[in-house]
């Protein structure tokens, strides 16, 4: 039962999806560069429609029946410019999302996503103090089987910069575009296969970019389990080398509640963990 209510679901997106397909595509035809830049913004934000459907279908239909000069034109403005145009103000959409709900869900999931807000702002520092951030940001968007909703979410959490983040995306959607549009003209009308494959890769690439993901929270987490309970074992074991400051009171605020919480059941340390760890003379 389940299993059908599941398999009815994905083929009434897979419809969905097809028909907002077909839509962009009457927009190019009917509209031509309006229908472009529409196009373009509505696929950068809405993940499952391939992003290279748009500039292809664009520099196949739009260069139909012109001389190469005119195709070239055609390309260069109507699908290179008039795109990267339309991606940038569209991966604000992704970005802002990030940048006003990423904070609020670090600071109360962070621990579980083995992250804090304190990293996140050390990397942005990072970030604004260096510039091959933004030589990744414009190959993220220079390269076309790159999905270019993850990279306005990253931008996004980590709170970059809007104008550097507008600029370089901009700058890097320009030779995407270009590729696209060119492929587009030079394919022809097997302009939509090659337009699914290169979605393919980018799914692709997206997958392993959430494998990834997870992988490395799942690492954080672990690290950070690991340092706690190495911390916790290294203040008890100063705690039990020096009873005598333990029963005047002192030093009893140092020791993390853990800590506190197991001498107050008479719980022991393990012997094996603390003969690991290097103890302060």
């Amino acid at each position: 039962m389940i299993i059908d209510v599941i398999i009815a679901w994905l083929h009434a997106f897979d419809v969905w999806v097809e028909s907002i397909i077909w839509i962009l595509i009457s927009w190019v035809t009917a509209l031509g560069p309006v229908g472009v830049f529409f196009g373009v913004m509505i696929e950068t934000f809405i993940a499952p429609i391939p992003s290279p459907l748009v500039p292809m279908a664009a520099g196949f239909i739009l260069t139909f029946e012109l001389t190469p000069l005119e195709s070239i034109f055609v390309i260069l403005f109507s699908v290179m410019l008039v795109g990267a145009l339309a991606a940038t103000i569209g991966s604000f959409f992704g970005y802002g999302i990030a940048y006003f709900g990423g904070y609020p869900i670090i600071e109360r999931y962070g621990k579980y996503l083995g992250t804090s807000i304190e990293e996140i702002e050390y990397m942005r520092k990072n970030m604004e103090a260096s510039s091959r951030d933004e030589i990744y940001l414009f190959t993220a968007r220079a390269v076309p089987i790159i999905p270019l909703s993850v990279v306005s979410l990253l931008y996004g959490a980590l709170r970059a910069d809007a104008k550097r983040f507008a600029f370089f995306t901009f700058l890097g959607a320009l030779p995407r575009y270009l590729i696209l549009g060119l492929l587009g003209w030079v394919i022809g009308v097997g302009w939509q296969n090659l337009a699914e494959m290169i979605d393919l890769f980018e799914t692709l690439i997206l997958v392993l970019l959430i494998v990834f993901l997870v992988v490395f929270i799942l690492y954080r987490i672990i690290i950070r389990r690991r340092a706690r309970r190495a911390k916790a074992a290294v203040a008890e074991d100063k705690a039990e080398s020096n009873p005598e400051a333990i029963d005047r009171g002192e030093g009893r605020q140092q020791l993390p509640d853990e800590v506190q919480s197991k001498r107050s059941l008479g719980s022991p340390v393990v012997g094996g963990l603390l003969g690991a760890l290097p103890h302060d003379p």
